[in-house]
């Protein structure tokens, strides 16, 4: 076997080595969940930060003669061009992340006022506004807990005279609720003191006994 034999046959086990060793580092990444969440902000900036560390403290490629011209292995490029492949893939999930129609969200806080029905209570809510409707997440861990049939409720009061349930609890602490309701139309939420009814009791409306409020939309 000649000479040129030898880099041929070499030159093809470094080719099938690399193709190997690639394609199972890029399928064990699309394997990755984490792959396709979305983004951080600053990715892109780690990612070419990475490709450059890479280009200046990689070793010097060896020579593979051919004949009489000298040629550089391209492993090193390929490899980086692997990494750019990555780093422009990544690019194309941030902008599809930035496309993919997630809604803006309206979200502002407001005080409990209380009414003296049951003391000099309070607390807070947050209020965030969706496509499906608004959230309201309840802060009064100082209500005191209400049990066997007794509990509170919140509602949502629009500007025309509508009252949305928006949820029922035992006590103030880590409470969500919701309304499907536009935030826009709300004007008023409050907490009612209610009690268990049965199908068709007229207690199954409000009680009308409002010891917190605020309002939405002043």
């Amino acid at each position: 076997m000649s000479e040129f034999d030898n880099a041929d046959e070499s030159n093809r086990d470094a080719n099938a080595e690399f193709d190997t060793g690639f394609d199972t580092q890029f399928g064990a990444l699309l394997a990755d969940p984490t792959m396709w969440e979305s983004p951080s902000d600053d990715l892109s900036d780690r990612i070419v930060s990475a490709i450059s560390s890479e280009s200046v403290n990689a070793p010097e490629p060896s020579a593979v003669r051919s004949g009489s011209h000298g040629r550089r292995s391209w492993a090193r490029p390929a490899l980086l061009g692997a990494a750019a492949a990555i780093a422009f893939l990544f690019g194309g999930l941030v902008l599809l992340s930035g496309l993919s129609g997630v809604e803006d969200v309206d979200s502002f806080s407001a005080e409990l006022v209380p009414t003296g029905l049951i003391g000099d209570q309070s607390g807070a809510i947050t209020v965030t506004s969706f496509d499906s409707g608004v959230r309201i997440e309840l802060d009064a861990a100082s209500l005191p807990r209400r049990d066997n049939g007794s509990f509170y409720a919140g509602w949502l009061k629009t500007f025309d005279g509508d009252l949305f349930p928006v949820g029922t609890f035992h006590d103030g602490v880590e409470v969500t609720l919701w309304a499907g309701v536009e935030l826009e139309r709300a004007e008023m939420f409050t907490i009612t003191l209610e009690a268990a009814a049965g199908p068709g009791d007229a207690g199954q409306g409000s009680s009308g006994e409002v010891v917190l409020r605020t309002q939405i939309n002043p």
